[in-house]
């Protein structure tokens, strides 16, 4: 957008040609948007239920640049560069969240999957086992560490998602 506003288009051109041009679209970055609809959507832009924060901190990024550099004026261009210098920052700070977080990922994905995978070798092959299994006493431990299992892993998968938003 600002190379366009540069070469003389309005930032109402450039804004329209850009919110054409990327895809997916955000709640307020669509192809009917208007500087005007942003002015107005971006004082109530709530999040809504389900959507990724991350995507919807920079579109709102986005549109406070371009409304800035509507209502201000001024070096729309320098406005619009500011605001891509700090999305390409934050899009490194996720990018460097994510690498970090690797470690983490691999080890709950192998903590939760060695038991499963042991069990399910020691029910193949071993019919002591496979009696210990199917008592009572054995369906209730079965069943007891399958479910800390489950809770083990939903816990890393929150810690770990919530240090990489």
């Amino acid at each position: 957008m600002s190379a366009e506003v540069r070469t003389g288009s309005s930032l109402s051109a450039a804004t329209q040609h850009a919110v054409a041009r990327h895809q997916p679209h955000g709640r307020l970055l669509h192809p009917t948007a208007t500087i005007a609809t942003l002015t107005t959507m971006a004082g109530t832009r709530a999040q809504p239920a389900g959507t990724d924060a991350g995507a919807d901190a920079d579109e709102a990024v986005v549109v406070q640049a371009i409304c800035a550099a509507q209502s201000l004026g001024g070096p729309v261009a320098s406005t619009l560069d500011t605001a891509s210098a700090l999305l390409r920052e934050r899009a490194v700070i996720r990018s460097e969240a994510q690498a970090h977080s690797a470690q983490a990922r691999l080890s709950a994905r192998v903590l939760t999957g060695v038991p499963l995978v042991f069990a399910g070798w020691s029910l193949a092959s071993s019919r002591s086992f496979r009696a210990a299994l199917f008592s009572p006493v054995g369906l209730a431990s079965a069943a007891l560490g399958g479910l800390c299992n489950l809770v083990g892993w939903w816990w890393m998968r929150r810690i770990v998602t919530s240090a990489t938003s």
